[in-house]
């Protein structure tokens, strides 16, 4: 293998780890005021972090070369989401008495993908570094994301990102400023968001620590709580703090850049938004009215539950406020159908994204016109862009390897000997990045600590196989790309 085409992923995971071991210390200096005992094992981890990102560094540096092609920008893409969740297990493994290296791996996985499934029990007795650590996974995820979204994934024209091109995303010596003006924006606006929602979330009556915790796991979209009812005993003010600013994280950073640098035409034009917010608005309607005409009581806390949980589903964060699999099939089916949904591109959220349903349908509607009127002759346009085959050959990619997929990761947990339910349920889950399953194993009430180790493996796969877009990953393992 050359070398020289794995310099740059070097250089990648060396200020990732670096990132890493930089944000251990403030679970250390937590675990000290607490007195949890875990201080010198969280300094511990973030030295071997910071030792190993030297290494890479050095690797990287000796063998760098001008400029970066296609091939390794897919190879940092991958390579950087696998190698930095083995060195974010390294706390986990030693400081929490009872974690295989399965779970460990499990639940970094899902932290760093944002997913929010999780195999740890008794948060409300876990020592608050751990619960601070689990939060600092998922928030680093979210901006870790969004930055991969705006500059890398329609650089490699993955799944119909290409339409979302920018400056940013034209990977040249002359461009690499702006890319990193973009970026320092984005980190910006993220960093004010989570101490905006601490602060509300402070107003409502959580502690400091939670609501920081809770803050960073609401931004990301990741859904980590730091008790194992979630927001079930949360008040009301509290669900909707939630709302607002799970949507937040949902919708395009890019958005807020243009609205702070004084482009609001630029921000207000993206049809993404209002679609996301009819769509949440819709479903959440629908949920409440057959849960008020089924029997159930106050109309106010019927719509505030409805709309937090279909919120945190479609924009695929993973909170859950009540158990919806007792509202009756026809909540179960919305919830399903809506853990396929996501947020906007450019977002932390996961999923199949806004952006993707709305070119389904122009194709849709295309088509229906071209079976009444077979000789028309029109160019298809998305927020003012011409649609070019390439993103539609890419659509269909996205969508065919997504059905694969999912069926074969439901096949894959079968043979492990869990119910049909469970199996699809957990598919649709980690490839959407969601978090809650349905059934008594992995549903709102449950979490994934009773799976078999298989079966983690496979979920874990499918998580990083959907937080990149499938293509992302999945290229690394053709011959063909080893080869060229």
């Amino acid at each position: 293998m050359n070398v020289k085409l794995l310099a740059p992923m070097f250089l990648v995971v060396a200020v990732a780890l670096t990132t890493l071991a930089i944000s251990m210390f403030l679970p250390a200096a937590i675990g000290l005021y607490f007195e949890t005992g875990h201080t010198a094992e969280f300094l511990y981890s973030g030295l071997i972090c910071l030792f190993s990102g030297a290494l890479f560094w050095i690797l990287g540096l000796l063998n760098r070369t001008p400029g970066l092609v296609t091939r390794q920008m897919f190879l940092i893409t991958g390579g950087t989401w696998i190698i930095v969740p083995l060195f974010a297990t390294v706390p986990l493994l030693m400081t929490t008495t009872g974690v295989t290296v399965t779970d460990a791996i499990f639940e970094t996985v899902s932290g760093i993908t944002t997913t929010g499934s999780t195999v740890l029990s008794n948060l409300n007795r876990m020592p608050q570094d751990i619960l601070l650590w689990r939060s600092i996974l998922q928030w680093l995820g979210g901006i870790g994301i969004i930055c991969m979204a705006v500059a890398i994934l329609p650089f490699l024209k993955v799944g119909g990102m290409r339409l979302f091109q920018t400056e940013s995303s034209h990977w040249s010596d002359d461009n690499a400023p702006r890319a990193q003006r973009l970026v320092k924006a984005i980190i910006y606006i993220y960093i004010a968001l989570t101490v905006l929602c601490a602060g509300v979330y402070g107003i409502g009556g959580m502690s400091p620590l939670d609501a920081v915790n809770n803050a960073m796991t609401t931004l990301s979209t990741g859904g980590y709580s730091t008790v194992d009812e979630s927001f079930g005993n949360r008040g009301l003010f509290i669900q909707w703090t939630g709302v607002v600013f799970m949507l937040s994280g949902a919708v395009p950073f890019v958005m807020y850049v243009y609205l702070v640098t004084g482009k609001r035409m630029l921000a207000m034009s993206n049809t993404q938004v209002r679609a996301l917010l009819l769509i949440v608005m819709g479903v959440a309607l629908a949920m409440s009215a057959a849960r008020f005409f089924d029997g159930e009581g106050n109309l106010l806390y019927v719509f505030t539950t409805s709309i937090f949980n279909v919120t945190s589903i479609v924009t695929t964060t993973g909170y859950v406020s009540a158990d919806y699999t007792h509202w009756g099939s026809f909540c179960i089916g919305l919830m399903f159908f809506a853990t396929f949904i996501g947020g906007c591109s450019g977002s932390t959220s996961g999923g199949v994204k806004i952006f993707r349903f709305q070119l389904y349908l122009i194709l849709f509607r295309e088509q229906l016109m071209r079976a009444v009127h077979p000789r028309l002759s029109s160019s298809l346009k998305y927020n003012g862009q011409v649609i070019g085959m390439e993103v539609i050959t890419a659509l269909t990619a996205y969508m065919f390897i997504l059905m694969s997929s999912l069926g074969l990761l439901t096949l894959g947990l079968a043979l492990t000997g869990l119910d049909l339910v469970t199996c699809l349920s957990g598919a649709a889950t980690a490839l959407m990045n969601v978090g809650p399953g349905l059934g008594d194993v992995i549903g709102p009430a449950g979490n994934f600590s009773s799976l078999s180790d298989p079966a983690k493996w496979l979920l874990c796969i499918g998580m990083l196989l959907g937080r990149l877009e499938f293509l992302a990953i999945l290229i690394l393992l053709t011959p063909s790309y080893w080869r060229g």
